[in-house]
């Protein structure tokens, strides 16, 4: 892999987006960190990963991902040195309770704009804009259930998992489009490790994911040439429960 090879990760100032942009950046991509909130982490992690891996830029960008015009618009403001941008991977996401009888129209779009339509319209504007290369959709492991708890953040991730297969017909041959589905990671929002524990206590392998577990099969996808279309669980087999 050259060091021209440039990703775009949204939602990578911290936790899973942070890990995956490291580990991309220790193969030796140049990483776009986008954020919308998180300003003080984008900057800090891109000064620690320029002081690390020298020679590349790291450059941070902000969008509210929930503002569609922010992200039609969001390739289209990337700073002037990135020149071109060879993978996408669609991380940010917003993840919050409601059962489908307490779901709000104006909290059915919320959820629906971050987790569905913000990578929507970004893998349609980066195959617009750039023509080729790889595409990675964060899901989630319980894509395969029907828990009802979250229910609008879940059938925003059901139906990403939907385009991701989708796309990858439609974009192929030139752009390969991917999905990783994490299990227990990190304790939710809101959620403590004590919940986090029974959770992975549920698991075939009976033990926690790691971010960089998450980030290295983030990796396989972007690098693999021949694999299109596909879900990685990454999840100590809970999808299997």
């Amino acid at each position: 892999m050259t060091m021209k090879q440039t990703v775009l990760i949204t939602g990578a100032a911290k936790r899973l987006g942070a890990s995956i942009a490291y580990f991309l950046a220790k193969e030796g991509w140049e990483v776009v960190l986008h954020y919308n909130h998180s300003r003080d982490d984008a900057v800090k992690l891109s000064e620690k990963l320029k002081k690390e891996f020298h020679g590349r830029e790291f450059p941070v960008i902000q969008g509210d991902l929930s503002n569609v015009d922010v992200v039609m618009s969001l390739i289209e403001k990337l700073p002037n040195s990135v020149e071109s941008v060879q993978a996408l991977v669609n991380n940010a996401s917003i993840f919050d309770p409601g059962a489908i009888d307490e779901t709000s129209p104006d909290f059915l779009r919320e959820q629906m704009a971050v987790n569905f339509e913000a990578p929507f319209f970004l893998m349609q504007a980066f195959k617009n804009t750039f023509g080729k290369g790889s595409i990675v959709n964060m899901l989630d492991t319980k894509i395969g259930k029907n828990e009802g708890s979250h229910a609008a953040y879940l059938l925003a991730k059901k139906s990403l998992a939907e385009l991701t297969r989708m796309a990858a017909i439609s974009f192929a041959p030139e752009i390969r489009v991917n999905g990783v589905a994490p299990g227990p990671v990190l304790p939710p929002p809101r959620k403590s490790a004590d919940y986090l524990q029974e959770v992975i206590d549920k698991t075939p392998l009976r033990r926690q994911v790691d971010t960089f577990d998450i980030a290295a099969s983030v990796s396989f996808l972007l690098n693999n040439p021949s694999v299109t279309g596909q879900i990685v669980y990454c999840d100590s087999g809970s999808h299997l429960t």
